[in-house]
């Protein structure tokens, strides 16, 4: 009888999460997942699986964790201007963080081979759409409360502006781009809502 691997899947996930977040999908080699979880090769495949269902598992949890930090928020009823520029200057605060710029794995992951994967490329289009879907609610719902003078056409056209601010945000964050640069963006993406 084989024996059972031992080992926490909460903590396996987070590690996973955070080394393929880190280098990406080419860059991360299977001795680096060993080192991030403590298993060896064989424990990794008989456990989590090769290291497309590794990263398989890590863009599912990035896109819960990234869902529920960031896109919640534009995702409520009570959304609107000031959501999205908090969001927004949120990326450029974690651009600035001590443990270097992180971005978001999607993004950049998008960038790479791996993303005409089926499996990858289904994942990084539902985020998107996400995140997209987050844009277009808070703006519907301030339009809603008047807070800004928006019909269904204009939404639009703000929703695709916001959309390509947020991942520029994101990957000129990732590349360690001036922060001024960065607020810039931020700034001129908000400001295009008044």
């Amino acid at each position: 009888m084989a024996r059972q691997i031992a080992y926490d899947p909460i903590a396996l996930r987070t590690n996973l999460l955070s080394v393929f977040w880190r280098q990406g999908y080419a860059e991360t080699s299977l001795n680096d997942l060993e080192a991030a979880t403590g298993l060896n090769r064989r424990q990794l495949y008989n456990g989590p699986g090769d290291k497309l269902a590794m990263f398989l598992k890590a863009m599912d949890d990035f896109a819960d964790q990234a869902g529920r930090m960031f896109l919640a928020p534009l995702e409520a009823e009570t959304a609107g201007v000031r959501e999205i520029a908090n969001l927004l200057n949120t990326f450029v605060e974690l651009s600035q963080a001590k443990e270097g710029p992180k971005g978001c794995l999607v993004c950049s992951v998008s960038q790479e081979e791996v993303s005409a994967v089926p499996e990858v490329h289904t994942r990084a289009e539902a985020y998107f759409d996400r995140i997209k879907a987050a844009y277009r609610n808070a703006l519907t719902q301030a339009a809603k409360r008047n807070e800004v003078n928006l019909n269904s056409e204009d939404i639009a056209q703000r929703n695709a502006r916001l959309f390509a601010a947020h991942v520029a945000l994101c990957i000129l964050g990732r590349a360690g781009r001036p922060v001024d640069e960065l607020r810039a963006i931020a700034a001129d993406a908000v400001a295009d809502l008044s």
